[in-house]
């Protein structure tokens, strides 16, 4: 199951990574999403993730994600445009947030399953 999740993820990470190439600040958020991209990589190839890293990443995504929460929620949808910047700002905290869970979904189930995984 967590094959097939980190997999999902994956293939998510990169994709987020790459419609990116439009924004006004890519060299932030390519690397961003490149992280859990590639982590989600290692451990879709069983190899070994330190739990550190994983807990730590997804604190920093969480913390990332609150500071980048809008000051007014007007969702992330473009039916309408971009009408200012709590869209931007809405959708960026989303990504920050979906990055945090993922680490921290892989730190428990590395941590709290016991998984053995392959040294690289």
């Amino acid at each position: 199951m967590m094959r097939l999740f980190s997999g999902v993820m994956t293939i998510l990470f990169i994709g987020f990574a790459v419609v990116q190439y439009n924004d006004p600040d890519p060299y932030i958020w390519v690397p961003i999403y490149l992280f859990p991209a590639v982590v989600s990589a290692i451990i879709f190839n069983r190899r070994k993730v330190s739990p550190l890293l994983l807990i730590l990443g997804s604190a920093a995504f969480f913390v990332g994600g609150f500071f980048q929460w809008p000051a007014h929620w007007e969702g992330v949808a473009l039916k309408n445009g971009m009408k200012d910047i709590n869209i931007e700002e809405g959708r960026e905290a989303l990504g920050l947030l979906i990055c945090a869970v993922s680490l921290l979904i892989y730190w428990l189930y590395l941590t709290q399953f016991k998984v053995k995984m392959k040294e690289a």
